[in-house]
């Protein structure tokens, strides 16, 4: 079926032109047209208008960069906030749910969603690229210069597009996934402190993109355009920017189709599959070591390139990636964690034999494999200088283990538990093995006790302490441990009362 055959697609289409186009295309335009008369001021009369140009390319730059700017706000962000929006408000008004029953095929369902309802902010998009060709035709740039960066744009807006869908499907409120996407934007200036060297400046493209704006007297400035120029490493081997955007946005899109896929055939099916949950992990943690593997390249926590000019790195990046990795982790615990009904109606219909079905089910065995996997990754950081840095190595890989054991228990047991009221008790001990030890080391003004936070040892070993510290830290994650093991004792307690009452009931 094309897609202008597509019943959803149409669907959407209608609502959005209903709604009216016509303003903001117009809106779009007279943006567009604003910045194309500020470049044609300067080629007017370069010394009044504009006067801190030097070349026409320096301004054609400067006002294309604005335009690209309010597509990517439009489209990325405007986009995913859209098709959000709408898939979350139809299936609580249960017309995604009468789609499913028609015999249109998920893919088609799913491409519908996609591509419909963010066509406003399509055609408002469109007009800024066509005034931005004139900036850039106007202003002597090549071509390829316009090509590369609305080919990242607009692949970034198919992919956060995509993102959206899940985030529709899995968020009861609309609200909930556009401040997840509204939140990355607002942590994204922070990586550019470390531009080649941070993977959300490739899955949004923000270094391909500034790299294509980078010229030879932009470099002559300073290190702040230099840390903007050539390309990006992983593990030594350099790669274009714009492909490794494109190549990543395509692997983890791919990936976010099935889920999306398999969620529109069967609503009971989850977003991700556990399978599918280590695949992206796997992907992301080894794309950003490798980004960062040139820092040191294999003997952390000792400088390799470029004498001491990326020393800082070591006290800033290194924990930064550590507090990410849990994060990224800690979401897919949470989205592969099954529900302890779907459980009991599982065992319901067919006996569950021993309690090693439930363990392989669980986000536990999840989580054991996501730290076996971030053990992995980490070493490749550590390999070269192991015999000088094993215990921080030691130290950092454990805190990622129990703190992945941790959350997947809690959150089990919670749902056990505490069934609708789970949310709540989930982020209660969130925060007091979290957060509250940061609380009363600023009360005590003593810093031991933010050591014990669950966040803490991997950072703070990251942090190049010293032997003592590290020491002081083993056993804080030692006992991190003792923790997983009491909830892990309460956890299978949970199951296994569940697992009886299913049974009792089946009798």
């Amino acid at each position: 079926m094309k897609l202008n055959e597509n019943p959803i697609f149409l669907t959407q289409k209608r609502l959005v032109h209903r709604g009216g186009v016509l303003a903001a295309i117009l809106i779009s335009a007279i943006v567009g047209l604003s910045l194309l008369s500020g470049l044609v001021a300067y080629r007017v009369n370069a010394s009044y208008y504009f006067p801190d140009f030097e070349t026409a390319q320096q301004a054609g730059k400067t006002f294309y960069g604005f335009t690209i700017g309010v597509e990517i706000v439009l489209l990325v962000l405007g986009g995913f906030s859209r098709i959000s929006r709408t898939l979350a408000e139809e299936r609580k008004a249960g017309l995604y749910d009468s789609n499913r029953l028609t015999p249109l095929k998920p893919t088609q369902i799913v491409a519908g969603y996609w591509l419909g309802p963010a066509l406003r902010e399509f055609y408002m998009a469109l007009v800024l690229a066509g005034t931005g060709l004139l900036i850039v035709l106007l202003a002597g740039l090549p071509l390829t210069f316009w090509l590369g960066s609305q080919l990242l744009i607009f692949g970034s807006a198919l992919f956060f597009g995509l993102l959206a869908i899940p985030a529709g499907l899995g968020v009861q409120r609309p609200q909930i996934g556009v401040l997840i996407v509204l939140i990355f934007f607002l942590i994204q200036p922070f990586s550019f402190s470390f531009p080649r060297f941070v993977l959300t400046n490739f899955l949004l493209p923000s270094y391909a993109i500034v790299n294509l704006f980078t010229d030879a007297k932009d470099l002559s400035r300073g290190n702040s355009y230099q840390d903007w120029a050539g390309w990006p490493s992983l593990f030594g081997l350099p790669i274009p920017p714009i492909l490794l955007s494109l190549c990543l946005q395509l692997i983890l899109g791919f990936l976010l189709w099935r889920g999306a896929t398999r969620k529109t055939a069967n609503p009971f099916q989850p977003l991700i599959l556990r399978r599918e949950a280590v695949v992206i992990f796997g992907i992301l943690l080894l794309v950003q070591h490798g980004l960062i593997w040139s820092l040191w390249r294999g003997n952390f926590p000792v400088p390799a390139i470029n004498g001491e000019k990326y020393f800082y790195v070591v006290d800033t990046l290194f924990p930064a990636i550590q507090c990410g990795t849990i994060l990224v982790a800690c979401i897919f615990l949470a989205a592969a964690s099954p529900q302890p009904e779907t459980v009991r109606v599982t065992a319901l219909r067919r006996p569950i034999k021993s309690f090693g079905e439930i363990f392989s089910r669980s986000a536990v065995s999840l989580a054991l494999t996501l730290g076996a996997i971030s053990a992995g990754v980490l070493l490749l950081q550590f390999a070269r200088g192991f015999t000088n840095s094993w215990e921080v190595y030691l130290v950092t890989a454990g805190n990622l283990l129990s703190t992945f054991l941790i959350f997947a228990l809690l959150l089990e047991y919670c749902r056990l538990r505490h069934k609708k009221r789970a949310v709540g008790f989930i982020v209660l001990w969130l925060f007091v093995l979290c957060f509250l030890p940061f609380i009363l080391a600023g009360v005590f003004y003593s810093s031991a006790f933010a050591k014990l936070s669950l966040l803490a040892p991997g950072v703070a070993a990251l942090s190049m302490g010293n032997g003592e510290t590290i020491h002081y830290l083993a056993g804080i994650v030692f006992a991190h441990f003792g923790i997983a093991v009491l909830l892990w004792i309460v956890w299978r307690r949970e199951w296994r009362q569940l697992l009886a009452k299913a049974t009792a009931s089946q009798n």
